[in-house]
């Protein structure tokens, strides 16, 4: 499976109320100016393969980018909760790779925020 669906998934599975919906690769159109709800967009950002001496190579580590569009009426702390999500996938061997600062869209006027996750799976 791919890494954004796991991701996605696992999100999914947690339903965290601060998060309306939540996306990979792309927002349908009727989303993306949407701005009553906060909205969580993943997407693949690299992968890294952990080689042997002889060529071949044993595990996969899969980076992924999480986009979060937040409603225009923020009616929660954003520390909190995106603190909450980084915790929450740590526990899930989820590593936070870099986190960017916050930004407004200039077409919606919605804060954004980018961070970097990593997962790494040991093949057989």
């Amino acid at each position: 499976m791919l890494a954004t669906l796991e991701l996605k998934g696992l999100l999914d599975d947690k339903e965290f109320s601060e998060i309306s919906e939540v996306y990979v690769n792309n927002l349908p159109k009727e989303i993306q100016e949407n701005t009553d709800k906060t909205i969580v967009l993943l997407r693949e950002s690299g992968t890294f393969l952990e080689m042997f001496g002889n060529g071949s190579f044993f595990g996969k580590t899969n980076q992924i980018e999480v986009q979060i569009f937040y409603k225009l009426d923020i009616d929660f702390d954003l520390d909190e909760f995106e603190t909450e999500l980084m915790k929450f996938l740590a526990s899930k061997h989820y590593t936070v790779t870099t986190v960017r600062e916050h930004t407004l869209d200039p077409d919606t006027l919605q804060m954004t925020a980018v961070f970097y996750v990593a997962h790494k799976k040991i093949l057989n």
